[in-house]
């Protein structure tokens, strides 16, 4: 009966040193989020599964950075950029009419704040304290995320447009100054 009892237990025990459990799991999805990443494409999918592209067109550019401590940033430019006259200092923008400043704005997204992924490592969740949009300060964006090399899926829900969508975001993992 010791020996069965004693075998029980190691085996359990070599059974559970090789299976990943969630939280190294988690930290291993984490992990592999840590860096800079370069917008490849932006999707907004209806429910009829049509794709379009109404707030960033087709060809967006963009960062996104999670930092190994949980903070987070991101930002993306439209396609088509803005094309309001360039001024040489924020001061000079400020003064700028009014029309110019909102086209500036209306082709420019960004927030901040902290990240967790899931324990099963299938979503991250962006704790956004400030954004461009007042109304997105403090809330909790949680993204369905997948790993593939070094591109990462974020797919989002939204209501928009009187509809419910997804919003499909691509990245690639920047690994030097390109």
């Amino acid at each position: 009966m010791r020996f069965c009892t004693l075998f029980v237990v190691c085996h359990l025990s070599l059974a559970l040193a090789q299976s990943p459990s969630a939280a190294s799991q988690q930290q291993s999805v984490s992990q592999q989020l840590v860096g800079a990443w370069r917008l490849v494409s932006v999707e907004t999918i209806r429910p009829s599964g049509e794709v379009i592209y109404p707030f960033y067109g087709k060809h967006p550019e963009g960062i996104l950075m999670y930092d190994a401590n949980g903070w987070m940033s991101v930002q993306i430019v439209s396609d088509p950029m803005p094309s309001v006259p360039s001024t040489s200092s924020r001061e000079e923008f400020l003064r700028a009419p009014a029309a110019e400043k909102i086209a500036a704005i209306d082709g420019y997204y960004a927030y901040f704040g902290t990240w967790t992924v899931d324990g099963s490592g299938t979503s991250v969740t962006h704790h956004i304290r400030h954004s461009l949009y007042p109304g997105e300060r403090d809330q909790e964006g949680v993204r369905h995320l997948k790993l593939d090399g070094n591109r990462l899926t974020l797919t989002a829900k939204a209501h928009e447009m009187g509809e419910d969508h997804q919003r499909v975001l691509v990245w690639e993992k920047l690994t030097s100054l390109q």
